[in-house]
């Protein structure tokens, strides 16, 4: 028991806040190897908080080096089972010396088995529902290709189909006939998910259980890193994709139905799109998500994850998440389904009156829009004295997941939707000058707000309520203004780059983005709470 505990502590001054023991040790203690079953002495591991003063750490952005500051260590401890909460904060005193020891909700682990809830049972049972029609579909699939049968498209023919896994790999793989110029799309979502999947997992993995987290803010402050790090500013590209393609949809349908259109039929088509696969990865948080694995941080992160999921599904159901209980919300990834959908939905306000009444009264209405949409921003970082930093739990839930803070690239992406479709629609070309001036200029601006997080992330960011306003409210704005790529590869203007983003390679990936955003946040957070050892 005293060999799985931790013994003493080392790192504090560069961040390094966890001390955990050895928790498989711990686990294992008389565990017989041969039956696999515990006899004897059953053992407990426990993840105190410890206060130790009078320190200077190096783990907040706003003031790099603090000193005299309270530290919180979180110190593992293995305890027979049978010991009480009071009991192991008497231990850790003992050996860490410090009077401040507290246990967390559910940082104290027993190797319990728990039987599976009627919730849990309904999941499976769904679950494995479609992986049986899936299976069938597939037989009957490859059945009907062995015996060369042609079969009649009925109703019933084409379900089946549809759950066949050849007859969606051949989807994902297929190139549509008439795509509008718009095969360079697949490129850029693929290469923007790469991007922010990489620092989704950056953001876990130095929110986790580091050995040198110092290590990281300081690499804030090189603009080597800035791509990477500043890699959440590419959200703005999906938001902005999702706008010059819902504007395409929707000036495309108008121009042939003459106006006629029921917006609540398209409403209800992308809620039905979009929900099942989302309604299943929260169901999946909501029931089995604490019996996936194990390790020192599990049982406090993921009980967590799921009692957010059982109280508030609904508003990720509502699509309405990003603006109620933004302090526990389930699927930390899922504010942006939120954000994007109401913007769907306020779309129409503003291509309507682009298509009915002209080029004049579009250019203003959207010009205001967009100019309030920058406004907005300033303003509420500069009076409500917000930090544009994405690891603050502050930042996060009141402003970096908020509509109404993030819908300038969505405005901006229902002009260049506007523009493409009134340039193909009168063949209007643009002038090797203007590519030259439009391509430089767009360059510039994009390389400028990527990197200007490391000027932020230095001392100008952290005092400076003047220029954190300025940031947030420029630095969206300015990457809207760089995605000229968007329009550049429509229009056939992007040379050899429309040509690598057209690549048939890239299109399955384009098209498993979204699977990719609902699954990466458990996998991140998998990975996160599992681990045995900081991370160097």
């Amino acid at each position: 028991v005293l060999d799985a505990s931790a013994k003493s502590t080392s790192g504090i001054e560069y961040g390094q806040m966890y001390h955990l023991g050895h928790y498989d040790q711990c686990m294992d203690i008389n565990r017989d190897r041969d039956s696999g079953l515990r006899k004897g002495i059953i053992s407990q591991y426990c993840l105190a908080d410890v206060y130790l003063e009078s320190y200077l750490t190096r783990t907040q952005v706003s003031r790099i080096e603090r000193f005299n500051e309270t530290a919180l260590v979180h110190w593992g401890v293995c305890m027979p089972a049978s010991c009480s909460e009071r009991d192991v904060v008497q231990v850790v005193e003992a050996i860490s010396g410090s009077r401040a020891v507290s246990i967390p909700k559910d940082a104290c682990h027993r190797e319990v088995i728990a039987e599976p809830s009627t919730l849990d049972i309904v999941y499976v049972s769904i679950i494995m529902f479609f992986v049986l029609m899936v299976a069938l579909s597939t037989l009957y699939h490859i059945q009907s290709i062995c015996t060369r049968r042609n079969e009649k498209k009925t109703t019933m023919v084409y379900v089946l189909r549809s759950f066949s896994i050849i007859e969606n790999i051949k989807k994902l793989a297929q190139d549509s006939k008439d795509d509008h110029g718009l095969g360079c799309i697949n490129g850029i979502k693929a290469v923007a998910m790469f991007t922010i999947l990489s620092g989704h997992a950056l953001l876990f993995l130095f929110g986790g259980a580091g050995y040198n987290p110092g290590f990281y803010y300081e690499q804030l402050k090189y603009l080597r890193n800035a791509f990477l790090l500043n890699s959440p500013l590419l959200v703005d590209t999906f938001l902005l994709l999702s706008g010059f393609l819902f504007a395409r949809l929707l000036l495309i349908e108008l121009d042939k139905r003459h106006g006629k259109i029921n917006f609540g039929l398209l409403y209800i088509f992308r809620y039905i799109r979009l929900t099942p696969a989302y309604g299943a990865m929260i169901a999946l948080y909501a029931t089995w998500l604490p019996r996936l694995g194990s390790g020192p941080l599990w049982d406090q992160r993921m009980l967590l994850e799921q009692q957010r999921c059982r109280e508030s599904w609904w508003r990720n159901a509502l699509y309405i998440n990003n603006y109620l209980g933004t302090d526990s919300i389930c699927m930390f990834q899922s504010w942006y389904l939120a954000a994007d959908s109401q913007l769907f939905v306020l779309a129409p306000l503003l291509l309507y009156p682009l298509w009915r009444y002209g080029r004049r009264v579009g250019a203003t209405l959207l010009g205001t829009v967009a100019t309030v949409s920058v406004v907005v921003p300033f303003l509420v970082t500069y009076y409500g004295d917000e930090v544009a930093d994405l690891q603050s739990n502050s930042y996060f839930a009141n402003v970096y997941v908020k509509t109404h803070m993030r819908a300038t690239a969505y405005i901006f992406g229902l002009a260049v939707g506007y523009l493409v479709h009134i340039m193909q629609q009168k063949n209007i070309t643009i002038g090797k000058q203007k590519l030259f001036f439009f391509w430089t200029a767009s360059t510039l601006i994009g390389t400028v707000s990527m990197l200007s997080i490391t000027t932020f992330y230095n001392s100008a960011g952290t005092s400076d309520y003047l220029y954190n306003a300025l940031y947030a409210a420029l630095h969206r704005l300015g990457w809207s203004l760089s995605m000229w790529l968007v329009l550049a590869c429509v229009t056939g203007n992007a040379g050899p780059l429309k040509k690598f983003l057209s690549s048939r390679l890239l299109v399955p990936i384009s098209r498993l983005t979204y699977c990719a955003y609902l699954t990466n946040g458990l996998v991140e957070l998998y990975f996160s709470a599992s681990q045995r050892v900081p991370l160097y």
